[in-house]
């Protein structure tokens, strides 16, 4: 489990680091390089997305994922979730609308970006974390700049993330025998599309609700399979 392990302390330290050194960055640099993790962000869930195998089975996925998502609240059960746990930690940050909507984008962006299910997936596959090694060194620098002005809660979403990371990884060798070579390169692109809703949001281009979109993750494994044996077209 080396790569959910480096990932996840990757962004620990480099939040810690954000906040001890918060007074040398400058504001411009703070302002600057968010949006470049953003593009950077977008620039990997495009090239996630073509790796799709049925495109419909995708699409129709992320459409049925995000009424789920829509339905169910989720984004904002996950905002009330975190506003509980700064209330138990007595932070009045969460009162702050701006400060809360970043904390959710960086939740989406560490705990459910593409990236890292797929990273913690294909380790678990393959024993391989080269992955999740690439994503820690995102993580660490991104770490590092939300954390020289967000403080300390940047750090702890490397808690909730590492769980999620390890869950994954544990629960792949399960998923394994039932997953077929079109599986993965549909749930990869799913997963993709996230990620660029993701990219968007972090350059404050767009605020899609990235959370509400995450059932799709889901309901593409078995919608893959079923369009695999009914329209196995190439």
């Amino acid at each position: 489990m080396i790569g959910p392990i480096v990932n996840s302390g990757g962004l620990f330290i480099g939040g810690i680091i954000g906040v001890i050194f918060a007074d040398i960055f400058p504001e411009r640099l703070k302002k600057a390089l968010p949006s470049i993790f953003g593009v950077i962000t977008l620039c990997l869930g495009a090239t996630l997305v073509g790796k799709a195998a049925a495109l419909p089975a995708v699409t129709v996925s992320l459409i049925l994922g995000t009424m789920v998502g829509e339905i169910i609240y989720a984004e904002a059960l996950l905002q009330k979730f975190l506003r509980a746990i700064f209330s138990l930690l007595k932070s009045k940050r969460m009162g702050d609308e701006n400060f809360s909507l970043m904390v959710i984008t960086l939740v989406a962006a560490f705990c459910f970006g593409s990236m890292g299910f797929l990273g913690a997936f294909h380790e678990g596959l393959t024993g391989k974390p080269d992955i999740l090694l690439t994503k820690a060194a995102l993580d660490m620098f991104t770490g590092v700049v939300f954390g020289s002005f967000m403080g300390f809660s940047v750090s702890l979403i490397a808690v909730p993330q590492f769980i999620i990371l390890a869950l994954i990884y544990m629960g792949a060798t399960t998923i394994a025998p039932f997953m077929t070579p079109t599986m993965l390169n549909d749930f990869t692109a799913c997963g993709g599309v996230i990620f660029v809703a993701t990219g968007l949001r972090m350059c404050d281009i767009k605020i899609f609700p990235v959370i509400n979109m995450l059932p799709a993750m889901a309901i593409i494994l078995p919608l893959s399979h079923l369009w695999e044996l009914y329209f196995p077209f190439k």
